[in-house]
C-alpha cells in the first residue's frame, strides 16, 4: 500500500459516520476482503475510500522479470498509532490480520459524535538494499555509485549512454612546505618575543692590543700600552608576529562536499605557509647589508657567475671579521634559479666533470654539491620575497607564445650559520568556529595562528644580501692563446 492510498484511506474513515464505520467493522470482523467491504460499502459515490479499494483491487502483481530486475527501494507498510492490537511500528505482511486490526479500531471509536480527523492506522515506507545506501565513507560511495553508473553497468546499444562514472575527488598541487624556516636554528619563545644583547664584532677589539718592542721597553717615553674598556652592550628587542588564517565553509558544502572542502583547506594552508615564509624574508632581508654586487653584467654561465660571485663574498667576510674556513654559511636563494644553474650546465660545450657525470642529468644533489663544497648551506626559498625588495624574484605568468624568461637579477641572502634564528612562539588551533551570526547563516569557520619571528644574533654586517645578475648561456672564460707566450 503506497503514502496515497494509507492517506486516501484515513481521509475516508474519518469522513465516515458512525453507522457506517459499525457496519465496516462487523463485515471486516467477518472475514469479508477490504477491498470488497470498502468497494461495496462506499457504492457509488466515488469517495476516497472507494478510490482506496478500486487501487487495492485493481493493482496487477510484478511481473517474474521485474521481481528479478535490478535492486530497487522496497515499500514497508508498517503500523501507526492509531491501529488497534498491533504495536506501532510493525511491519504488516498479512494482509487479513490488517484487516481484523482495522476492524477493531473502527470499534473503538466514536460512534455517536461527530466525524474525527484523520486517523492514522499504518504508514509506508521504502527501504534499500546495503548496495544502494550512500554513506559517509567516501571509497565505498565511489564503488556503489561506480557499480550501476560505470559503462559496465551500463547497457548501451549505441556509444556510452550517461551517467558515466562520478569522480568526487578535488586535486590540488601546491605545497605547505617551510623551507626558511625549516633551515634556520628554531628556539620557543615562551614569552612571546626575545630580548638578548647584540654580538660585538672582532674589529670592536683592535685598539686594545699594540706591539711593545724591546727599545720601546726600554725607554718607554710618553708610550703606554693601549686599554679599551668594555661598555655594556645595546640591549635588542624582538617581538614575535602573528600569521593568523581563517577558512569559512557552509555547513551544506561541508556536509554535501567534503571533497572540496578538503581540497580548499590543503591549499588554504599551503597559501598561509607563503605569507609566513614572506614574512621572514622580510624580517631577513631588513637586518641585511642590502644591494651587495660584485659586477653589473654577467660574463659567463650562470653557475660560473654566481659561484665567483658568492666566492669573492665569502672572501670578504672571512677576512674582515677573521671567520675560520671551517665557518659555515647559509644562503637563501629562489628556487627557480637551481633550475637556471641546470639550464646553465646543460647548455656547457665543454664540461669540467669527471667520468659517470652527465652534463644534461644534474641532480638537485649535484647542485648543492656546487655549493656545500664552499661551506655554503643552500636553502632554497619558493616564494616571491620581500615586499619591499626591489630586484623582482617573480616569473610572469604563462601565455601563449614564447616561454618567460628567468628573472634577470637573482637575490640571495648570506650569513654565518646561526647568526639568524628562527622564534617560535607557538601555534593557536580554534579548530572549528561557530557563534550566533554563523549559525543565522548555517556557516561555520576554521581558524588556525601561527606566532613566529626572527632574532638576529650575528655581528654587524653578518648578513648581506647579494644580487647577481645571471643569464643561462653555459659560456665560459675564453682559453688563453699559449703561442703568444714566450717560453718560461
Amino acid at each position: 500500500m503506497k503514502h496515497d492510498a494509507i492517506n486516501a484511506l484515513a481521509d475516508g474513515l474519518s469522513a465516515m459516520t458512525a453507522e457506517d464505520r459499525a457496519a465496516l467493522a462487523a463485515k471486516l470482523s467477518g472475514g469479508a476482503d477490504l477491498a470488497d467491504v470498502l468497494t461495496a460499502t462506499a457504492g457509488p459515490s466515488g469517495s476516497s475510500v472507494a478510490k482506496v479499494a478500486a487501487r487495492q483491487s485493481g493493482t496487477p502483481s510484478p511481473s517474474p522479470e521485474q521481481a528479478d530486475a535490478s535492486p530497487r527501494g522496497r515499500t514497508v507498510l508498517t503500523a501507526a498509532g492509531g491501529l488497534y492490537g498491533i504495536p506501532e511500528n510493525t511491519e504488516l505482511t498479512d494482509r487479513r490480520a490488517f484487516a481484523t486490526a482495522l476492524a477493531l479500531t473502527l470499534q473503538r471509536l466514536d460512534r455517536k459524535g461527530p466525524a474525527r480527523g484523520k486517523v492514522l492506522v499504518a504508514s509506508a515506507s521504502t527501504e534499500y538494499p546495503e548496495n544502494r545506501r550512500l554513506g559517509e565513507n567516501q571509497e565505498e560511495n565511489a564503488w556503489i555509485l561506480d557499480s550501476v553508473t560505470s559503462p559496465q553497468a551500463l547497457t548501451a546499444t549505441g556509444g556510452v549512454c550517461l551517467p558515466v562514472n562520478v569522480d568526487y575527488a578535488v586535486p590540488t598541487w601546491a605545497t605547505a612546505e617551510r623551507p626558511i624556516r625549516d633551515a634556520l636554528p628554531s628556539f620557543q619563545a615562551t614569552r612571546g618575543g626575545l630580548r638578548f644583547v647584540k654580538p660585538l664584532d672582532v674589529g670592536d677589539w683592535t685598539a686594545a692590543s699594540s706591539v711593545w718592542t724591546a727599545a720601546t721597553d726600554a725607554s718607554p717615553g710618553v708610550e703606554t700600552k693601549p686599554v679599551v674598556a668594555m661598555t655594556c652592550g645595546a640591549e635588542e628587542l624582538v617581538y614575535v608576529n602573528a600569521i593568523p588564517t581563517r577558512i569559512g565553509f557552509g555547513n551544506m558544502q561541508s556536509r554535501f562536499a567534503p571533497e572540496q572542502v578538503a581540497a580548499n583547506t590543503d591549499l588554504a594552508i599551503a597559501a598561509a605557509a607563503r605569507v609566513a615564509e614572506n614574512n621572514l624574508l622580510e624580517l631577513i632581508f631588513a637586518s641585511c647589508v642590502k644591494g651587495v654586487t660584485t659586477g653589473t653584467a654577467s660574463q659567463l654561465g650562470a653557475v660560473r657567475e654566481l659561484l665567483s660571485s658568492l666566492g669573492m663574498v665569502l672572501a670578504q667576510q672571512r677576512q674582515l671579521h677573521r671567520l675560520p674556513s671551517t665557518q659555515a654559511f647559509t644562503c637563501i636563494m629562489p628556487r627557480w634559479l637551481r633550475e637556471e644553474l641546470r639550464i646553465d650546465l646543460a647548455r656547457e660545450q665543454a664540461h669540467a666533470y669527471g667520468p659517470g657525470r652527465d652534463a644534461l642529468a644534474v641532480t638537485d644533489a649535484e647542485i648543492d654539491t656546487l655549493f656545500t663544497a664552499r661551506n655554503i648551506r643552500p636553502v632554497w626559498h619558493f616564494d616571491s620575497g620581500p615586499a619591499t625588495e626591489s630586484v623582482s624574484q617573480l616569473f610572469e605568468a604563462a601565455v601563449k607564445g614564447a616561454a618567460k624568461k628567468f628573472p634577470a637579477k637573482a637575490s640571495c641572502y648570506l650569513f654565518p650559520e646561526g647568526a639568524i634564528q628562527h622564534l617560535d612562539a607557538g601555534r593557536l588551533d580554534l579548530g572549528v568556529v561557530r557563534d550566533s551570526t554563523l549559525d543565522a547563516t548555517n556557516d561555520y569557520e576554521v581558524m588556525v595562528e601561527v606566532f613566529e619571528s626572527i632574532a638576529m644574533r650575528g655581528y654587524t654586517g653578518a648578513a648581506l644580501q647579494v644580487v647577481v645578475t645571471l643569464e643561462a648561456t653555459g659560456a665560459s672564460a675564453a682559453l688563453l692563446d699559449m703561442k703568444s707566450k714566450p717560453p718560461a
